[in-house]
């Protein structure tokens, strides 16, 4: 008696009593043609569920696909509810039906009555792929296309809310769009009057967290829209993130081009949270103080705390993070000079990361851990009109080149864009204010990240010099070769400040 095993495949699983394709259905019927055959049913039923089978970053690698390869042994047929529940293009059928054909096993196919074993199944089986793989790439188009649509209609597309945002019905006709949530949207207007005045992302970050203030997660989790269980904290780059998107001022992004209208300016499509103006001081504030709108997506390796402050003694260049084998035979994280490795005469020298770190960090609190911090902020003060007339004018030269494009059309819009750029100022205007925070470098210390120790560091001017050791080999860490240097702060009035403070603690 043939052993037949059942795989069930659903894009997007909404449970099991849903009445279209649910798992629950296709196990269902499975069972029944089963039964009819005369077949024994294998006690695993395999599912693949919110898998997509045109999904072409997994093809023929589903997990469950991947678990009826581990038991080709057990079975001799492997069954599901309907063709394109397996494949959703003929290259794929035709490759699972080769693969089960090695191993003895026959797939079969309950909608079409189709087994596949025969040339005839194998015939008519490969034709009704070909018509599912062009039903996908319809499906797709139509999405795509739905989306662009939605898009132009000002509606939103879907999916998650930005935060600050929630999903209402649309007033004026079909679909939805966002607006204001008045808890979340207040919590962004406050991030932005904090970052405007001065106030560094780790600090409201540390604030937020310390306040309980719900994060998008959080929000995704109470309202059931994420598997998450634990909501991710408030960082730097979250806030920062939601300060400079498109969305806060009611723009919408679509194919990595913000939406415009005929004249090539941004749309706006639904009720912004912040003012445009002060948006685009956000953007010019938070790049010129390290904390860029660009490039987010792209992974760097994290630096370490001393990572570009760490000198070599011998010659003078900065120290790089590696790691050197120890005796023990792992890995230790180390400071090292590469200028001997590179022949540029330099002896070198090498000391533990970690152990540095700890002792610099020490050092480092007890010169200046009761000084006040005096943070320089560089912020734009122009309505940021520039940077939307550029975008617009890049946007219509790219329509110009478009196959069936109305050029004149185009380039009377060029025009007044152009005309739009030469009223405007010849440059930004951008205004140095230097803020004193109330609060100390040991304060500081205590909620900042390593980027931001590594930003305190740097104000107070601190250059750690690594000298040889005295003994060449020695393995014992020894803290005399360390020498922390403060120079002069880059801000005289945190000079200034640091300077009387430290009178007052030494009277």
């Amino acid at each position: 008696m043939a052993t037949a095993i059942i795989y069930v495949r659903l894009s997007s699983h909404r449970g099991d009593l849903d009445p279209s394709t649910s798992p629950a259905r296709q196990e269902e019927a499975c069972r029944a043609y089963c039964a009819a055959k005369g077949w024994t049913v294998h006690p695993v039923v395999v599912r693949d569920l919110d898998v997509s089978g045109s999904d072409k970053g997994l093809r023929l690698d589903r997990p469950g696909l991947g678990e009826i390869r581990e038991r080709w042994g057990e079975v001799d047929v492997v069954i599901f509810a309907k063709i394109d529940r397996l494949a959703r293009n003929v290259v794929d059928f035709r490759t699972f039906a080769e693969e089960a054909e090695q191993h003895g096993a026959a797939l079969v196919s309950v909608a079409e009555s189709l087994d596949l074993t025969t040339p005839h199944g194998q015939f008519v089986a490969t034709i009704i792929a070909a018509f599912a793989e062009m039903e996908a790439k319809t499906i797709a188009k139509r999405t795509l296309d739905g989306i662009a649509e939605t898009r132009r209609l000002g509606r939103w597309a879907g999916g998650a809310a930005p935060y600050g945002y929630r999903v209402v019905a649309a007033a004026n006709g079909p679909g939805y769009v966002l607006a204001p949530d008045p808890e979340a949207a207040d919590v962004v207007r406050e991030a932005a009057e904090r970052v405007l005045s001065g106030e560094s992302l780790y600090r409201i970050a540390h604030d937020f967290n310390a306040r309980g203030v719900p994060t998008r997660s959080a929000r995704l989790i109470a309202e059931g829209r994420t598997r998450r269980t634990t909501p991710a904290p408030w960082a730097t780059q979250v806030i920062a993130s939601m300060l400079t998107r498109p969305a806060v001022v009611g723009r919408s992004v679509y194919r990595g081009e913000v939406i415009r209208d005929d004249a090539g300016m941004p749309r706006q499509l639904w009720e912004p949270i912040l003012p445009v103006d002060v948006w685009h001081q956000l953007r010019a504030a938070l790049s010129a103080n390290g904390d860029g709108v660009e490039g987010r997506g792209r992974r760097v390796r994290a630096a370490r705390l001393l990572s570009g402050v760490a000198y070599c003694a011998g010659c003078g260049r900065k120290l790089y993070a590696s790691s050197r084998k120890h005796a023990s035979g792992n890995n230790v994280p180390t400071y090292a000079c590469a200028a001997r490795r590179n022949g540029q005469g330099c002896q070198g020298v090498a000391i533990t990361a970690e152990q540095t770190e700890e002792a610099v960090t020490r050092r480092f609190l007890d010169l200046v851990g009761g000084w006040p911090v005096v943070e320089t902020v560089t912020v734009a003060v122009d309505d940021g009109r520039r940077a939307d007339v550029e975008a617009g004018i890049a946007d219509i030269a790219r329509q110009m080149t478009e196959r069936g494009a109305d050029v004149a059309a185009l380039a009377g819009r060029l025009a007044e864009l152009h005309a739009a750029r030469e009223a405007l100022p010849a440059t930004a205007v951008t205004e140095v204010r230097r803020i004193e925070t109330g609060r100390t470098f040991g304060e500081e210390w205590a909620v900042r990240d390593t980027d931001g120790r590594r930003a305190l560091l740097a104000s107070a001017g601190a250059r750690v010099v690594i000298h040889r050791a005295a003994v060449p080999g020695r393995k014992l860490f020894d803290e005399s070769r360390i020498d922390l240097q403060l120079g002069e702060f880059a801000d005289p009035e945190a000079q200034r400040l640091a300077e009387i403070a430290a009178e007052e603690s030494a009277q």
